[in-house]
């Protein structure tokens, strides 16, 4: 009997190709936005990065060189796919949540940014958060665009599709 013909060459699990998808989406988009923002404003595009690999090893992150962009960058994409891992769990759990992607988007993206900003980055190495309430609606909207929509559309479409 040969084995690998029982080994599987691609998923056929929607579950975890729409966790993956969305988070990656998502990731990617807020990569790109953050990058280029802190571009044209007159930074290295790396700034960002150092300042999330900052919440985990505390000011000599953003004093860091390359490798603290690189752990930040990575430590991003591991939060985009674990929250996209988690509203997949959590619709899974709560059918009142609205399974359409622009209603949820906005739902998620509003969650995300209140859940880092409030209580995640108030318990890092940061210890404060860092978005100014006076400025919350402007980076509430690009957390629904960049972050809260993409999710949403590829995790949504995935529930429906494991059901």
């Amino acid at each position: 009997m040969d084995s690998a013909a029982a080994v599987p060459t691609r998923t056929d699990n929607p579950a975890l190709s729409a966790i993956l998808i969305g988070g990656f989406a998502a990731g990617l988009a807020d990569f790109l936005f953050a990058s280029i923002k802190k571009t044209l404003g007159g930074g290295a595009w790396t700034d960002p990065w150092k300042g999330v690999a900052s919440g985990l090893l505390g000011r000599a992150a953003r004093d860091g060189g390359f490798e603290m962009a690189l752990l930040g960058i990575a430590l991003h994409f591991f939060i985009c796919l674990a929250a996209a891992a988690l509203l997949y769990f959590i619709l899974r759990r709560l059918s009142w949540i609205p399974r359409q992607p622009l209603v949820l988007g906005v739902i998620y993206g509003i969650a995300f940014l209140a859940v880092m900003n409030y209580v995640i980055l108030p318990l890092s190495a940061i210890g404060r958060p860092i978005y100014a309430l006076d400025q919350i609606h402007v980076t509430a909207f690009w957390h629904i665009v960049l972050v809260g929509i993409p999710t949403a559309w590829f995790v949504s479409r995935g529930l429906g599709q494991s059901k």
